[in-house]
């Protein structure tokens, strides 16, 4: 008879994974996005992981690094300014943020000797990503193809739309952030051999296949949801990690170029492909499919128009050059569509700066690390960094750039240096426990 080993963990583990466990379910499901009882259970959940934080040895709180001392002054310096200038939308425009932030904080914490936790945390969202990519692949295919575009309208449609399930506009991005991770998993699978973690077999394929479904329908879910910059930053996340495998200087820049001239050959090549495509399959069940992804891409170029988004550009770059020092104060005067064009107008050159480093610095401190797969560390830095120069940020980013990408890099085996230690040596005895990686059976 098979037996599984349970981990022992105290109550305040078991109390910081609950409440983990139920923040990554609310920030990734589209149908508690507005409910008033989700969010409040949320606070909760947020102000019981801060409590137990506290009263951690190691916590962040108490013994804060620059981050988190970073995270702290931004949050009080745009809660300051909100009150003192307030906005047409209100204060609830910063909660996004705030709450991404948070989870630098939870980041952070994992750093201290808590990746099992981190990897914990990595599981959970492998587990429900694929629910409600099912579900907006089904909206997409049944309802309209336009549908994940509907969602990010705030509007009574939008909110019966993610009462069922469909992803908008934070759900794919959010995708297209864990595309990187799980392309290297599916392409260069983690052996666990002479690290003392050696699996079963079932245990080897349980999770090799949770981790190719859900890089299979993140690949759909980003091609069907018809948004062209996540097509793009995707494309150059996956041909990073297969392509890009050297540090020094001339292949890597060989590599990049590839890379480039990849993604923009096909850029170029897409609509007469699917064109050509939709020909092919006339009278077929799958002229229907290839029409709806043509139908949605061309809608994406004529509803986020090149000129559209330059002027809201412009228009953020126009008031940082006005007020470099100290910013417009109101974010009714920013373009709203580049988060970190969007911080520096609005809070001046020093407040702009540490939210920028906020955002990359994880990416940033991934790619100085040569245990890192340089594809891999790459293909994070592009999208972390690209997106939001881009596009506005979202709570469930945080989740991925701080908290998945450290469970992802646990699973791996990868352990970073903290003040000249190995973040893996770091770990208590006490704090210890398996994860589907680390199960056994009798010897």
């Amino acid at each position: 008879m098979l037996k599984l080993r349970i981990p022992r963990l105290t109550a305040a583990a078991l109390m910081r994974r609950g409440a983990l466990a139920y923040l990554i379910v609310w920030v990734l499901s589209p149908p508690l996005a507005y409910g008033t009882g989700w969010r409040v259970l949320a606070a909760l959940a947020m102000l019981l992981w801060l409590a137990l934080d506290t009263l951690a040895p190691r916590s962040v709180l108490r013994k804060p690094n620059w981050p988190v001392l970073g995270m702290v002054v931004f949050v009080l310096y745009s809660a300051f300014i909100e009150g003192l200038v307030p906005d047409s939308a209100g204060i609830n425009q910063q909660f996004q943020i705030w709450i991404m932030l948070f989870f630098l904080l939870v980041g952070e914490s994992h750093r201290r000797g808590r990746s099992d936790e981190a990897k914990f945390c990595f599981w959970v969202v492998l587990i429900v990503l694929p629910v409600w990519e099912l579900a907006t692949l089904w909206g997409i295919s049944t309802i309209a193809a336009d549908v994940s575009r509907t969602i990010s309208r705030s509007s009574q449609e939008a909110r019966e739309l993610a009462g069922q399930g469909i992803g908008g506009y934070n759900f794919i991005y959010v995708v297209v952030l864990c595309l990187p991770f799980l392309a290297h998993l599916v392409f260069r699978p983690v052996s666990r051999k002479g690290r003392g973690q050696q699996q079963l077999r079932w245990q080897r394929r349980i999770i090799r296949l949770l981790i190719i479904c859900n890089f299979v329908l993140s690949i759909l879910v980003v091609i069907r949801a018809g948004y062209s910059i996540a097509l793009i930053l995707s494309a150059f996340a996956i041909l990073s990690v297969l392509l890009v495998r050297s540090r020094r200087s001339i292949p890597l820049a060989m590599s990049l170029c590839l890379v480039g001239l990849l993604v923009l050959t096909a850029a170029i090549a897409l609509q007469p492909a699917l064109r050509a495509l939709q020909g092919a399959t006339s009278g077929t069940e799958y002229s229907a499919k290839v029409r709806d992804i043509q139908a949605s891409l061309e809608d994406e170029k004529s509803t986020g128009s090149v000129e559209g988004r330059t002027e809201r550009y412009i228009r953020s770059v126009h008031g940082f050059i006005e007020n470099p020092v100290l910013g417009t104060l109101t974010f009714d005067e920013v373009g709203k569509h580049s988060a970190i064009l969007d911080r520096f107008a609005q809070y001046g050159l020093g407040f702009g700066l540490l939210f920028l480093a906020l955002l990359i610095h994880v990416p940033l401190r991934v790619a100085r690390s040569s245990q890192v797969p340089i594809g891999l560390a790459l293909a994070f830095l592009i999208v972390a960094v690209g997106f939001p120069l881009l596009n506005p940020v979202f709570m469930s980013w945080g989740l991925v750039l701080f908290v998945f990408s450290r469970g992802a890099f646990a699973f791996m085996g990868i352990a970073f240096k903290t003040n000249g230690r190995d973040e893996a040596s770091e770990e208590p005895e006490s704090m210890r426990a398996a994860d589907p990686s680390s199960l056994r059976g009798p010897r």
